[in-house]
């Protein structure tokens, strides 16, 4: 039971909370006393300057057709079957591979990604 004083009178509440509801709200509160333990002023600054890396990244990203690309290519139905049942491939599998036209274009994709970051990481 809560008793509140507004304007003179008393207002009363009364709280049935389940002890699911409690074990949440503790849950909760330690969460919180964790985090107000755990954050300091180098984590804050460390944790903007990653937050603001990833955003330059994402929009660098945005910016090309290479996000699109990307995400057609992981939404690809054979990709889910090939992810729950992976075939095993060699040396020989490998070359094999490299004759097919869509193998081609995106190893052709990852080689101009490969170079743009070494381009980058000589400037």
């Amino acid at each position: 039971m809560v008793e509140e004083d507004i304007g003179g009178g008393k207002e009363v509440i009364e709280l049935e909370l389940e002890q699911s509801d409690l074990d949440a709200l503790i849950e909760i509160l330690s969460t919180v006393k964790f985090l107000r333990n755990f954050m300091n002023d180098q984590m804050l600054h460390d944790i903007s300057e990653f937050v603001c890396a990833l955003l330059k990244l994402t929009n660098a990203m945005a910016s090309t057709d290479l996000i699109e690309i990307m995400e057609r290519g992981l939404q690809d139905p054979n990709l889910d079957k090939a992810l729950l049942n992976p075939p095993k491939v060699g040396t020989w599998g490998l070359i094999k591979a490299m004759k097919d036209e869509n193998v081609q274009k995106g190893m052709g994709i990852m080689i101009e990604v490969l170079k743009a970051i070494g381009r980058a990481s000589t400037d």
